[in-house]
């Protein structure tokens, strides 16, 4: 049996899944990061003795832990379909089966624990946390108001948050306007329009972790798909492999009956 096309395609199929797991990892540290800088603000007293799980902070780690494990698999991968070596095929195909069950279950870990109501939740609340820490911190007014900036959210759970303890919105609320020297930020009254318009960081923060969860998911399934795939393909060339490291032995069984 050829083992040519197995090899090239396999040599394919794991460079997909060298990249993939690759993009997974970075994806996955980046979210983390996300989060963290929300959980950084928060008033640490108000967490000393929360032993929680947040799926939230924990789902991040989870692909990013698999994501590590796959990318030593694809080695072995690349290493049995090169030599064509039957024990690092068989270790590739073993490893690879227990590597597909990660990754599906990473995504029903991070679509039934993660994609709910709970992560609303724990965002709300560690949004409301930093938006009191503003009230009295400068330092943590100012990194709220960088997040604003980058969601285009203003308060809480929404522009009327700041009604209570401000004469006007802050300009992190506002669009800034672009000069022929530098932005410019118009009045940010409270009658203003457009900060009005805007939602809540707790509502935008929690949609944007709820779409991450489910890209990570999406791709971590992608990545199954592909995966079982490789393994059907690793099952052929070892087939092949023993087929031809057999077939000298038969020969010379043959020659010796002629003679």
């Amino acid at each position: 049996m050829p083992t040519t096309g197995p090899r090239v395609v396999l040599h394919i199929l794991n460079a997909i899944n060298l990249v993939m797991s690759l993009v997974i990892a970075a994806a996955s540290l980046w979210f983390f990061c996300q989060i963290y800088e929300f959980t950084r603000l928060r008033n640490s007293n108000h967490y000393l003795l929360d032993y929680n799980v947040y799926w939230p902070q924990a789902v991040p780690w989870i692909f990013f832990f698999v994501a590590l494990f796959v990318i030593g698999v694809t080695a072995c991968g690349f290493a049995g379909a090169r030599k064509k070596s039957r024990g690092l095929l068989s270790v590739y195909i073993v490893i690879l089966s227990i590597v597909i069950l990660c990754w599906i279950a990473a995504a029903i870990i991070a679509l039934l624990l993660a994609d709910n109501k709970s992560t609303d939740d724990f965002v709300k609340d560690t949004v409301w946390d930093v938006f009191d820490q503003a009230k009295s911190d400068n330092e943590v007014a100012e990194s709220f108001g960088a997040i604003e900036k980058k969601l285009h959210c203003c308060g809480a759970d929404s522009p009327r948050d700041y009604k209570n303890w401000k004469s006007e919105f802050p300009m992190s609320c506002c669009d800034m306007y672009h000069g022929w020297l530098e932005p410019y930020a118009i009045d940010c009254g409270f009658t203003n329009k457009s900060a009005n318009e805007r939602h809540g960081c707790s509502t935008v923060a929690a949609q944007y972790a709820r779409i991450v969860i489910k890209v990570l998911s999406a791709v971590s399934i992608f990545i199954a798909s592909i995966s079982i795939i490789s393994v059907i393909l690793a099952v052929i060339l070892l087939r092949a492999v023993t087929k031809r490291d057999r077939a000298p032995v038969q020969n010379e069984q043959n020659c010796v009956t002629v003679n």
